[in-house]
């Protein structure tokens, strides 16, 4: 049977049942809050954020429960916290999501729940999950594992220590 997904639409129910897959290679402007998230670089633009998302359905106690996979890989361009350098950061995703009859199910599930659930939705919009983890992915604090630039331009002076006067005035204790 020939299925042909629609990512922005997607008929969760019907993609779980059938244990669809869809994968894409989605250019990064198209994901606006990620790619806003990033420092701007020459060919920011043109970098492609590879995932897949996969319907399953498993039985648990006799009762079966669909599932939905998502992976996606993107290197992000970032400014270092340490020295302000820009920075290539590769960013990961692997989760998967239970899916549940409604958002008051989910609500109701949801602290006794180890996994992240979801409502089924008929008209679920994959490329905001993918854009949400992403985002949620990204380092709080990017920086590089060592940085080669100095951190500020005043440490390269040989001016004095601001303090050094006072210093100066401090009185020996006798």
């Amino acid at each position: 049977m020939k299925t042909d997904w629609q990512p922005r639409v997607l008929d969760l129910h019907r993609f779980t049942q059938l244990e669809g897959v869809w994968q894409d290679a989605t250019p990064l402007a198209k994901l606006s809050r990620v790619f806003e998230a990033c420092l701007d670089q020459p060919g920011l633009a043109d970098r492609t954020c590879q995932w897949t998302l996969t319907g399953e359905l498993r039985t648990v106690a006799g009762t079966a429960q669909a599932w939905l996979h998502l992976t996606a890989q993107v290197t992000l361009s970032q400014q270092c916290q340490r020295c302000l350098e820009p920075m290539d950061i590769p960013v990961q995703v692997n989760r998967w999501f239970r899916l549940v009859a409604d958002e008051a199910t989910a609500l109701a599930e949801d602290d006794a729940a180890e996994e992240d659930l979801l409502a089924m939705d008929p008209e679920f919009d994959a490329h905001a999950l993918l854009e949400d983890d992403v985002l949620l992915a990204m380092p709080l604090v990017p920086r590089h594992d060592a940085c080669h630039a100095p951190l500020s331009a005043a440490l390269e002076d040989d001016l004095p220590h601001p303090f050094a006067a006072l210093a100066a005035l401090k009185a020996p204790k006798q």
